[in-house]
């Protein structure tokens, strides 16, 4: 008995999860409904037929004929006997009949007296049948049954249930077209939202398809290159936009990829389709399919604003503001550049530092306006075409130094150094006083310095103030007895190195 118990109880809730899965209930009314319940009423003569649906607590009549409620409750109702079954009913009589003597159906309106009713099924998706309501006839009065009664009824409830499988494929139909709207509607509002991202980031993505050869470009690559996205992506001309060296290290960069399947990230030189500069950052990796390469995908974006401020950020950092000379740092890695080749090739470096002499007294008598002239004037001499190739610095103060090129040789370098000894000399004028500066310099080489650049730097120094003991406006050259005495630079005397240092 518990076991026929949880039995119906189980069917019981199948009928009504396949009654929720067809969503019928409570639907408005239906045309093709309607006319079936009119036509088992003419067929069979009676004054009452329905469509019913049975929930746990009701009975819902999806389509009724005669003096029939919308709904009732489903306690003592003839169509859940049906239901529960899972078979036809005939009640010749029901005031006769014992299951129904009481039911308020017969006692009360509409006074049912004759029923006869079969199940309507739908196919679950196992193959099977299962009951989810009744296609029925009622009448007032009591009659005889037919032998064809159930037929008919039988063979209508087949039309109701074809009728109620194709709404069931019609609505979902409809559901499939909705979520494919949907689905449409996203991927085009992912389009946009992409586009439009594209065009904040100033990128662009695009496609190369091993097998077919073929390149494909979102919007954005066709915004980086100014084409127009009409005119398709420009095969065969791709490379064409990077200038080389770049080109040669893009297509190198593409190979590795395709050889080793590691991705890439380079920044290139470009030019657009009409003709202007930029500059791009360009990533590509290998697309797998089944762990086979199929495509390069890859991003590119227009860094040319980022790399304009990179580049002005990296020159205020090398730079000195006042001068326009590269700084302290930016002198240090520049000399630490030239003794790691030196230390490769043996070669010899040499530096100059220098001083300016009075530079206090300019300050002092005609203010720091004239004092930064004069700063800006000597950066602006040895700017000079004749120290082409050379690498001059502010260290800081008065202080400036000089990364002589390597092709200069001993005599090249007494040379200009005669020359920076005249070229640092002058007199500023300003507030009815004169002030006179000239430069004091020290010349370091890097071998008898072990190409180290603290030693190096520490022997012009100390070559500088050896010249400075000497003679201000001279020049020397640091050697082991430098701090000692004074060694005027190889091949001229202290007064043939400053001709011009007497007023």
């Amino acid at each position: 008995m518990l076991q026929e118990t949880v039995s119906n109880t189980q069917r019981e809730a199948l009928r009504q999860q396949a009654l929720a899965e067809i969503a019928l209930l409570d639907t408005p009314p239906e045309r093709e409904f309607d006319a079936l319940a009119r036509l088992a009423q003419r067929m069979l003569g009676t004054g009452m037929s329905s469509i019913t649906l049975i929930d746990p607590e009701r009975q819902w009549f999806k389509a009724r004929c005669g003096p029939l409620a919308a709904e009732t409750p489903r306690a003592q109702a003839f169509c859940p006997v049906v239901f529960e079954t899972e078979a036809p009913l005939i009640v010749a009589d029901a005031s006769l009949d014992p299951r129904f003597v009481a039911s308020p159906f017969v006692t009360n309106a509409p006074y049912i007296r004759y029923y006869a009713g079969v199940p309507v099924r739908v196919r679950q998706a196992d193959g099977d049948k299962i009951t989810i309501g009744t296609l029925c006839v009622l009448d007032e009065q009591p009659r005889e049954p037919t032998a064809t009664d159930l037929e008919v009824l039988e063979e209508l409830a087949c039309i109701a249930e074809a009728l109620i499988e194709a709404r069931a494929v019609a609505l979902r139909a409809a559901e499939a077209a909705e979520e494919r709207r949907m689905a449409v509607e996203g991927l085009e509002r992912e389009r946009r939202q992409f586009k439009q991202a594209e065009r904040m980031a100033e990128m662009g993505s695009y496609r190369y398809d091993i097998e077919t050869r073929s390149t494909s470009w979102s919007d954005g690559v066709f915004v980086i290159h100014e084409l127009p996205v009409s005119g398709g992506v420009p095969i065969g001309a791709i490379m064409n936009f990077f200038p080389e060296p770049d080109r040669a290290l893009f297509r190198a960069a593409v190979r590795r990829v395709l050889d080793t399947g590691e991705p890439f990230e380079m920044d290139a030189d470009f030019v657009t389709a009409k003709g202007n500069a930029r500059r791009v950052r360009c990533s590509c990796e290998i697309e797998l399919v089944k762990g086979k390469p199929v495509a390069l995908i890859g991003l590119i974006q227009d860094i040319t604003e980022r790399h304009s401020l990179e580049q002005r950020l990296r020159h205020q950092a090398r730079t000195d503001d006042l001068t326009q000379l590269a700084n302290r740092a930016e002198f240090h890695r520049a000399l630490d550049a030239r003794l790691r080749e030196a230390r490769a090739s043996d070669d010899d470096v040499a530096v100059l530092l220098i001083d300016l002499d009075g530079f206090k007294g300019v300050n002092d008598r005609l203010g720091h306006a004239a004092g930064d002239e004069v700063l800006r004037c000597v950066a602006e001499r040895l700017r000079a075409p004749c120290y082409a190739g050379c690498f001059p610095a502010r260290l800081g103060g008065d202080e400036f130094a000089i990364l002589v090129p390597a092709a200069c040789d001993g005599a090249g370098v007494q040379a200009m150094v005669r020359r920076l000894l005249h070229d640092l000399e002058m007199v500023v004028k300003g507030q009815g006083q004169i002030a006179r500066v000239t430069g004091t310099i020290g010349l370091a080489r890097s071998r008898e310095a072990g190409q180290d650049r603290d030693v190096l730097l520490r022997h012009a120094d100390a070559a500088l103030y050896a010249a400075k003991r000497k003679q201000k406006g001279t020049a020397e050259t640091y050697s082991a007895a430098t701090d000692q005495t004074a060694t005027p630079v190889r091949g001229a005397s202290a007064l043939e190195l400053a001709p011009h240092r007497r007023l």
